[in-house]
């Protein structure tokens, strides 16, 4: 879609209204996107300028004698974009192209530098996003994202809500971005604050990157992606049931459930770390943490549950267990693993958080368990 005359230039007058409001309350995007620029030491081009917007970012990259791809998933934005950069000496070195963040429409290692300013909390998948943004970079490449501060955020909410709308504030943070981002590999070389501003630098490391995938899973869609999650977790229960079988038959039930409590000590907490980092859950943060950590073990994959909070206790339920399912399929007695998930699920939660306290609520070979088990945490006083 193409904008009328009269729509695009009221698109730009409000820009420029909404940049004078800004400036009321001490906030010059301008400025803060130089001091974004400054702060993160000299860039290379071509620059990637991803989530554009009205161009500001764009054109003090381009100020700088860079190439810039301003990159935009609104059209109209971008057309505003660049009629605001008519007339400025800039357009030569600035290209504006609508293109979705989750999916940019650049070979790998196009660009030898990214930045995105302001735009972390607009995003609904800030994995997807970041992916591409990781993908397009070359190696040895820096990567910037800027975002407001508190202070920024607070000036942005007057500024909408003087227009008669709500700023949006969504779920990526720049220090979840910053936890993401070192899970694909990259080194954070610096992080600060300017002008109602916080950033974050990252250097894309030089030969084989953590985030490339087998050439196999390269391949897969979102469909085949989740199913090779579901064939990970149930192979890594198979080989966690083959471990106990022959502990059992070399030593009996009742060492090889001592085994299995020292296995689960180690485990339980290497899981807890492991998640915590690659989902940039912050240390000692209560009950709240340790419901996004649950979520996202591998358990998840194999045998359904839910999570409840009730004020300051949250429960966790496993609502079917595939190990008791087939127990039961063949005749057997429930498998005795109450002492096990004791040790498990006391030492994630003191991972994530050591004030959590756990009790269990049922757990096999509890009469009324039936086969599934029920958990209970809470902040120590």
């Amino acid at each position: 879609m193409t904008l009328t005359a009269d729509e695009l230039s009221r698109r730009k007058d409000s820009f420029f209204k909404r940049r004078k409001a800004f400036a009321a309350l001490g906030h010059d995007g301008g400025r803060a996107a130089a001091l974004v620029l400054d702060g993160a030491g000299p860039l290379d081009g071509p620059a990637l300028d991803l989530g554009s917007g009205m161009g500001v970012m764009a054109r003090e990259l381009a100020r700088r004698g860079l190439p810039v791809e301003s990159v935009d998933v609104s059209a109209e934005d971008q057309e505003v974009a660049a009629s605001l950069t008519e007339g400025t000496g800039l357009e030569s070195r600035v290209r504006f192209t609508p293109a979705d963040g989750a999916a940019l429409p650049f070979p790998d290692g196009a660009f030898a530098s990214a930045v995105s300013f302001n735009v972390l909390h607009h995003l609904a998948d800030g994995a997807s996003v970041l992916r591409e943004i990781v993908r397009v970079v070359r190696p040895g490449g820096v990567l910037v994202l800027a975002d407001f501060s508190r202070e920024g955020f607070d000036f942005a909410s007057r500024v909408h809500a003087a227009e008669g709308a709500v700023h949006p504030e969504g779920p990526v943070t720049l220090d979840w971005a910053r936890g993401f981002l070192a899970s694909l590999g990259l080194a954070e070389t610096g992080v600060s604050e300017a002008h109602h501003e916080r950033f974050a630098t990252f250097r894309k490391p030089v030969g084989a990157a953590r985030a490339a995938a087998p050439p196999a899973f390269e391949e897969l869609d979102r469909a085949g992606l989740f199913k090779a999650l579901d064939v990970f977790a149930k192979n890594w229960l198979a080989h966690d049931g083959s471990w106990f079988l022959a502990a059992e038959e070399r030593y009996g039930m009742d060492v090889a459930l001592e085994l299995d409590a020292a296995s689960w000590r180690r485990f339980a907490a290497a899981e807890a770390r492991r998640i915590m980092e690659a989902y940039a859950i912050p240390n000692d943060s209560g009950l709240d943490a340790l419901a996004r950590a649950l979520s996202f073990r591998a358990y998840s994959f194999v045998n359904p549950s839910r999570i409840e909070r009730d004020g300051p206790v949250l429960r966790f339920f496993m609502t079917s267990c595939r190990v008791q399912e087939t127990r039961s399929r063949k005749g057997l007695p429930d498998f005795p693993c109450r002492p096990v998930g004791q040790v498990e699920f006391e030492t994630f939660a003191r991972t994530v958080d050591p004030r959590i306290e756990t009790r269990c609520l049922h757990c096999p070979p509890d009469p009324d368990a039936q086969g599934r088990c029920g958990w209970e945490f809470r902040l120590a006083e």
